[in-house]
C-alpha cells in the first residue's frame, strides 16, 4: 500500500512539472530561441514587454538568441526566420558565438523606431553593442538584450502614443547612457594620455 502511494506520488508530480514546463513554453511567445543566453527574469520581462505591446498595437517584436548561426550571416539568418513570422513585427537576433546583433522588420515599421541608432557601436546612441562591449561579466547579455529590446518596444509604443505601463523608463535609459559615456570617456583618456606620453618620449 505504502509503495503505491509512493509511486502515485511520484507520477503526480512528474505531471505537475510537465505541466509546468509545457505552459512555460507556451508563454514564451517573445523569445523564440534562447541557448542559455539571458536568464529567466530578463526572459519574463520581454514577454511582459512584449505582450504588453502587442495588446496595445497588434505589433510583435521578437528576440532570437541562438548560440551559433552555424555558418549562416545573421541577416540570412534573420530574414530565414523572419518568413515565419506574421506581420508587423521586429525581430531583434543575437548570436552569441559570433559576437553579431541584427533587427529585421516589417516595412511599415520602418519609421517606427530607430534601428541604425539601436544598432550603433557608439555609447551615446546604441542601446546593445556598446553594453556587450563595456561588461566583461556573465552578466553582460542579460543587460543589453533587456535595453535594447526594451528600446525598440518603446519607441514603436511612442510612435503610436501609447504608454506602456512595464516600460523601463527614462531614468534607467539615462543612466545606461551615462554609464556608457563614462566608461567611453575613460577609455579615450587612458589612450590619450599613452599618446601624449609616446609623442613627448619622441620629443625627447
Amino acid at each position: 500500500m505504502s509503495s503505491r502511494f509512493t509511486l502515485l506520488k511520484r507520477r503526480v508530480i512528474l505531471l505537475c512539472a510537465l505541466f509546468i514546463s509545457l505552459n512555460t513554453v507556451a508563454n514564451a511567445m517573445y523569445v523564440i530561441q534562447n541557448d542559455n543566453i539571458i536568464n529567466e527574469k530578463v526572459s519574463s520581462k520581454v514577454e511582459s514587454l512584449g505582450n504588453e505591446l502587442y495588446k496595445k498595437t497588434a505589433i510583435s517584436v521578437y528576440v532570437t538568441l541562438p548560440s551559433s548561426l552555424e555558418k549562416k550571416s545573421i541577416n540570412e539568418y534573420a530574414k530565414e526566420l523572419a518568413k515565419k513570422l506574421k506581420d508587423p513585427y521586429v525581430l531583434l537576433v543575437l548570436a552569441k558565438k559570433e559576437k553579431q546583433v541584427d533587427i529585421v522588420n516589417s516595412k511599415v515599421l520602418d519609421d517606427k523606431f530607430d534601428k541604425e541608432g539601436i544598432l550603433s557601436p557608439f555609447p551615446w546612441s546604441g542601446s546593445i553593442i556598446p553594453l556587450l562591449s563595456v561588461k566583461k561579466d556573465n552578466d553582460n547579455y542579460n543587460v543589453a538584450v533587456l535595453n535594447g529590446y526594451a528600446d525598440i518596444v518603446e519607441q514603436i509604443a511612442k510612435s503610436k502614443n501609447i504608454i506602456l505601463e512595464g516600460a523601463i523608463g527614462d531614468v534607467n535609459r539615462d543612466i545606461y547612457h551615462y554609464l556608457k559615456i563614462a566608461i567611453y570617456g575613460f577609455l579615450l583618456m587612458i589612450i590619450g594620455r599613452y599618446f601624449y606620453r609616446k609623442v613627448r618620449k619622441n620629443n625627447d
